[in-house]
């Protein structure tokens, strides 16, 4: 498949064959119930009596417990919705007097993934958008002339894509920092332009995203169909690169069955509860004039807009059908530092910001505690496998089971979301996926770690951008 083109193959079809069936979850919950019944039978089996470190190693499993949040936000996100209708798009041309403006955030190190995010964007937008812009907002140091010759990727390229570059000298009244200065000062800067905000509506993407049709056919149906709905996001992909590093490919196939599952939930229940992701967001103008970004040093200015919609809006967020294409990091270092970027993220918003209620904070927290819980539940997991111990009580065995059923299909389907789009869905690469996860796991619970243990330091090294 050709770099330069590997956007065209992310087609509608290829979008609506998405397989996706209630049964198969229910069917993964009772295998891991099973399991885990297995397990207390085998526990149970070679314990008469228990040694004092016996009874450590079998207490030790209740830190499984502190995923049970998580997993029961991914529970209703599976079953309490209709999959089809969270997914299937019908081709439409634009029918409504409103103006579409993808803008893409850089800081201009990754240019080529920047120039490729613009050429997708120039080639399924104009087959169903009348009116749209590509705004590439980045720094004022950067290599001009590459910035400048995007205007020349092709005809449309001369009137849609504007670059726009923040001055050095541009400071907000709370001395925001990192991409939200960049997405503050394009804010500004279509006020000064004169937009008419009830009329223009944002759809944020990385450098390194990719839109196929479905991305465009998602815009528009969440516009014109959504009534009510201001904001609002949906699955965003991994299949960019494929393969080029096996484990962080695996890895971030729980981040697709997250989106499908408990981020489902959320859009649908029409409120940000868990956070947003800082791409493959679309939101009416007039919403960010009134939210802003002028949020400070918090690095996790998506989430803090997401929970911010909720103080401004009554039910306004939604959930957005197309998917966006993305990319894994090329190396396991930079999957920590991304994930560990997340973390402080978090934390700022929890330490740092008044104006984020409790509830909002406690949800936070759970979050960031059941992350911090996958290092040493991992440890348990390879302690059981090679020396399996009951559980602390019977009555958790089903708990146990459930949880590790729903870890393991958010894993599968995730698996099969990103490699559907690339036409090489494979069950054996979902097994490999689901039998991974003790590695992979590993690896994603190492992160939070390393986070927590120098987010003290954090602000000496800054917004991290990861190599794309």
């Amino acid at each position: 498949m050709s770099e330069k083109a590997f956007w065209e193959k992310y087609t509608l079809e290829k979008h609506n064959k998405l397989n996706f069936f209630r049964l198969e979850y229910i069917f993964f919950v009772a295998a891991g119930i099973g399991v885990s019944f297995l397990f207390q039978y085998l526990g149970e089996y070679q314990f008469t009596s228990k040694s004092f470190l016996d009874n450590i190693l079998i207490n030790l499993k209740y830190v499984w417990l502190f995923y049970l949040p998580v997993a029961v936000g991914a529970c209703l996100g599976l079953l309490l919705y209709r999959p089809e209708k969270g997914i299937i798009l019908k081709r439409c041309i634009q029918k409504g007097d409103y103006k579409v403006i993808f803008q893409i955030v850089s800081r201009g190190f990754n240019k080529e993934a920047v120039k490729r995010a613009v050429n997708s964007v120039l080639y399924w937008t104009p087959k169903y958008l009348k009116n749209y812009e590509v705004w590439v907002v980045t720094e004022d140091d950067v290599d001009k002339d590459f910035f400048e010759n995007l205007k020349e990727l092709n005809r449309e390229a001369r009137e849609k894509v504007k670059v726009i570059y923040v001055p050095k000298d541009y400071e907000t009244p709370n001395n925001t920092k990192y991409k939200a200065r960049a997405l503050n000062y394009a804010l500004e800067l279509r006020g000064k332009m004169g937009y008419n905000l009830k009329k223009t509506w944002i759809y944020i993407m990385d450098e390194e995203s990719i839109v196929g049709e479905d991305t465009i056919l998602g815009i528009i149906d969440f516009i014109e169909k959504q009534k009510g709905k201001l904001a609002g996001q949906g699955i965003i992909v991994y299949p960019n690169f494929w393969g080029k590093n096996i484990l962080t490919s695996l890895g971030d196939s729980i981040r697709a069955g997250d989106d499908i599952s408990r981020f489902r939930f959320q859009g649908e229940y029409g409120e940000v509860l868990i956070g947003i992701h800082g791409s493959h967001l679309l939101y009416r103008g007039d919403v960010e004039d009134r939210i802003g970004w002028d949020f400070g040093e918090i690095r996790a200015e998506d989430a803090l807009f997401g929970i911010l919609i909720n103080h401004c809006y009554n039910k306004a967020y939604g959930w957005l059908k197309g998917k966006l294409y993305e990319q894994s990091p090329f190396s396991v270092k930079d999957y920590i530092k991304q994930r560990r970027r997340w973390f402080w993220g978090i934390l700022d918003i929890i330490l740092m910001r008044k104006d984020v209620g409790l509830k909002y904070k406690i949800i936070f927290s759970l979050h960031i505690l059941s992350w911090l819980s996958t290092l040493p539940s991992i440890t348990v997991v390879y302690i059981n496998l090679l020396y399996p111990t009951p559980v602390p009580h019977p009555f958790l065995t089903v708990p146990f089971g459930f949880l590790t059923g729903t870890l393991a299909y958010v894993y599968w389907k995730g698996c099969q979301l990103n490699l559907q789009p690339l036409g090489k869905d494979s069950k054996l690469l979902r097994i490999i996926n689901v039998f991974a996860i003790p590695l992979i796991g590993a690896m994603e619970g190492v992160a939070p770690w390393c986070a927590l243990l120098t987010y003290k330091n954090s602000k000496n090294i800054g917004y991290e951008v990861i190599k794309k």
